[in-house]
């Protein structure tokens, strides 16, 4: 099914955008909890361990937050906003995207990950449900393919991960105090290879690449010393508030056509508010599984 496999490609791009597939928190310098008053900012780290530890428990404490990203590559743009909720097997989070003029209204809760459908969807999919549901323990190949994935994806969605790669796969190489929004802010430049980025995140995601698949990228990048510049602005609370990641060497290296840039703009917002997420009610959800077969998929 040509639409279902298209949606879950772009909406498993946008989760490892925004969340990057988490890790287990780690032992680390101990952060205070969010403020809510004005607080002091301290001197910028130069150790990425000390670092990523500083942020992980301090998201771990705010739990929730908004979240914005712009994105373009080759040519193409997509935007999301939504909220999400960073609390281990109790995550959710709600986005709505648009792809070059595509829209699409997207929920994860209780381990489910659920797609509004258009008009559209539904010719395709034939099928009057407003929502096809996706879940780690589904029975049709799109679950299969991607539940795994998605569940660890989400499960650890905390924003920081960024910071734990950087810990495992970069290196900082720069750090200044700047405002930003007119508040101040540690400012931290970063230089992540890709080589051991994409292993991690494969490796964590526990959904390996297909053999030819990785062989094609290890002749592409090898020798040649990706990285992935990234800038990361952090409050006095050790919260993101902005990361923005450069993949355009990382594109071309792999091949892909044009002379563009491949840039993603995350902007995290009222960190520590509650938010309300929840499953849409049973009879508007369609079982993916069910409108496979109905639809002679």
């Amino acid at each position: 099914m040509k639409r279902v496999t298209t949606l879950a490609a772009i909406t498993t791009a946008a989760v490892l955008a925004l969340s990057a597939c988490g890790g287990e928190t780690q032992p680390g310098a101990a952060a205070p909890a969010p403020s809510e008053g004005k607080s002091l900012l301290s001197s910028p780290l130069g150790d990425p361990i000390q670092l990523a530890a500083l942020t992980r428990e301090s998201t771990k404490k705010a739990k929730s937050s908004k979240v914005s990203m712009e994105a373009s590559s080759g040519g193409q743009t997509m935007t999301v906003t939504g909220q999400g909720l960073y609390d281990g097997e109790n995550s959710k989070f709600s986005m709505s995207m648009d792809s070059d003029g595509k829209k699409m209204d997207i929920l994860f809760v209780d381990k489910a990950l659920y797609f509004k459908l258009d008009a559209a969807d539904k010719a395709e999919m034939k099928t009057d449900k407003e929502y096809v549901k996706v879940s780690a323990d589904g029975q049709d190949p799109i679950s299969q393919l991607l539940g795994k994935m998605m569940s660890k994806a989400v499960k650890d969605s905390d924003p920081s991960r960024t910071l734990e790669q950087v810990s495992k796969a970069g290196k900082i190489t720069k750090s200044d105090q700047v405002q930003l929004n007119g508040e101040l802010t540690n400012h931290y430049v970063i230089d992540i290879e890709v080589e051991k980025a994409i292993a991690l995140v494969v490796g964590e995601a526990g959904v390996p690449l297909p053999p030819e698949a990785q062989k094609q990228i290890d002749a592409k990048l090898k020798g040649k010393n990706v990285t992935i510049p990234t800038e990361l602005w952090l409050n006095a609370d050790n919260l993101p508030l902005q990361v923005t990641m450069d993949q355009t060497a990382f594109m071309k290296a792999l091949g892909a056509p044009g002379e563009g840039s491949a840039k993603a703009t995350i902007k995290y917002t009222d960190w520590g508010t509650p938010i309300t997420v929840t499953a849409p009610p049973a009879d508007q959800v369609g079982d993916l599984a069910e409108i496979m077969k109905k639809a002679g998929r």
